[in-house]
């Protein structure tokens, strides 16, 4: 999956500038990482359970060089309708066409039904970026049911084994 994939420009209803463009998250001299949550719908809850633990344990992130976004495919104004409720202290995009989420690979399942209904079909997904040198995918986590998401410890150990690697 090279750069051109990765990058994303979407708009931004949390923390930072709106639109998002990842290539800009990522170019910050202060960013050694980047972790996309990618979430199933917007009345998922645990998605916003989440959301909630990652914000609660951000500064976790922040101390590894870590930047965090949180991808809902959803509309721009649903996204706000998260901040208001949630207050996440990093970017929250919209990706209501799913373009990101089709180029990422989120997985959905029960074909058709699935695609009609994001709460059916959408599973949760967590991609760790390498952002020293552009943008490179180090690892992802992909969810084979709808609580099949990592820890926030499973996923700050995997910002972990990417910062031990030299390259």
């Amino acid at each position: 999956m090279g750069v051109s994939r990765l990058d994303f420009e979407l708009p931004n209803a949390g923390t930072g500038p709106d639109p998002l463009a990842l290539s800009e998250l990522a170019a910050d001299p202060d960013t050694d990482a980047v972790v996309v949550f990618f979430q199933r719908d917007d009345r998922c809850r645990n998605c916003r359970r989440q959301v909630q633990d990652v914000a609660d344990r951000y500064s976790e992130f922040r101390e590894r060089d870590a930047a965090v976004v949180s991808i809902l495919p959803e509309s721009k104004a649903t996204a706000e309708e998260w901040q208001e409720r949630y207050h996440l202290p990093f970017a929250l995009v919209a990706d209501e066409g799913k373009d990101v989420a089709a180029a990422y690979g989120q997985p959905t399942r029960f074909g058709k039904l699935g695609e009609l209904s994001d709460l059916l079909g959408r599973m949760p997904q967590t991609a760790i970026l390498d952002a020293r040198d552009g943008l490179e995918l180090h690892a992802v986590h992909r969810g084979d049911s709808p609580g099949d998401r990592p820890s926030v410890d499973d996923v700050l150990a995997m910002v972990d084994r990417l910062l031990a690697d030299e390259g």
